[in-house]
């Protein structure tokens, strides 16, 4: 009993590591040279671990803190303390799961060839990643784009976790915002009908 249970688990936790969503994420792909220390992915950095860090630093009250941090909460807010490069970045089409994420990119990458990738997943609070990869597939486009599939390597857990629970809030979003769209459709054509005497 306990195998079959067991084998429902990691059933269940393959369909969400192979969980994948489009989305459009600020994304910067640098090549890694060879003598460059081998690469892992970094923990998760968030508002709050800021707030921890700053109030230490600062000795600020408390409970004032909570209040700001409370108040201030929306990504503009939060991407002013995240790093330049990542804060002049405008959000690119991803398709991202939590082992890999296929992009356009301007470079020519080259197969098998090393890469860091740092991005921030739009939850609340943000979270910026860096992350260890490999090229698996490129893909020359037109006007000198190239279509990049990433695969992403030595994942720390918590990094894999929150992009596991990002893409999963991400489809239901999506799913969401569908149904109010159709609603929305079929109450604008009731309306379009008319009182229901007038159409008989």
């Amino acid at each position: 009993m306990s195998i079959k249970t067991d084998s429902i688990k990691t059933t269940r936790q393959e369909k969400r590591e192979a969980f994948r969503v489009d989305d459009a994420l600020p994304v910067v792909i640098q090549k890694v040279e060879d003598q460059e220390a081998p690469l892992s992915s970094e923990p998760v950095m968030d508002l709050e671990e800021f707030s921890r860090t700053f109030l230490e630093k600062e000795n600020i009250n408390p409970y004032l803190w909570e209040v700001l941090i409370n108040l201030h909460k929306k990504l503009d807010r939060i991407l002013e303390r995240l790093p330049v490069d990542l804060m002049r970045i405008k959000d690119q089409p991803v398709n991202l799961s939590s082992t890999g994420m296929k992009i356009k990119v301007k470079k020519d990458f080259n197969l098998d060839e090393k890469v860091r990738i740092k991005m921030l997943l739009s939850s609340l609070p943000v979270k910026e990643i860096t992350i260890a990869g490999k090229i698996v597939r490129v893909t020359a486009l037109a006007e000198g784009e190239y279509e990049v599939a990433l695969h992403f390597q030595d994942l720390d857990e918590e990094v894999r976790n929150e992009i596991i629970q990002y893409t999963l809030n991400q489809q239901r979003k999506a799913i969401l915002a569908q149904r109010q769209q159709k609603g929305t459709d079929e109450s604008s054509n009731q309306k379009d009908l008319g009182p229901r005497e007038d159409r008989l």
